[in-house]
């Protein structure tokens, strides 16, 4: 029994590092959903229909309905970065994004420019 605790820190180490994704404590596989979007007003209304998919390669697909919109993101500890192009409505997603908080469930994020006052939740699914 002496090598007891060596052995559940071991263990410890190795389930706390298969949670990981990227090097970040939270999971964004499987799907997700805009809860809440300000730019200047709620404009959460605009997102409703669409669902997120993060895929590890840094490329992020949102259906609606039969379509499919491909765009790009990326991550560090303090920032997340969305980029679909010039997509009419997903195009005001592009931008870095400051994170408030995140969880496996969600994630809030706002504007990076400290005169924008734009709001950005994830929620999964």
């Amino acid at each position: 029994m002496k090598f007891f605790p060596a052995t559940l820190a071991i263990f410890t180490l190795a389930f706390f590092s298969a949670c990981t994704k990227n090097g970040h404590d939270h999971n964004l596989s499987g799907s997700w959903k805009i809860s809440f979007y300000w730019d200047e007003k709620d404009e959460t209304n605009n997102f409703t229909d669409y669902y997120f998919m993060f895929n590890n390669g840094g490329q992020v697909m949102a259906h609606k309905g039969t379509g499919m919109y491909t765009g790009t993101w990326s991550e560090t500890s303090t920032r997340f970065t969305i980029d679909f192009g010039t997509d009419p409505i997903l195009s005001k997603l592009n931008k870095v994004w400051l994170k408030e908080e995140e969880t496996d469930t969600f994630i809030k994020l706002k504007d990076d420019n400290p005169v924008q006052d734009d709001r950005l939740q994830f929620t999964k699914n």
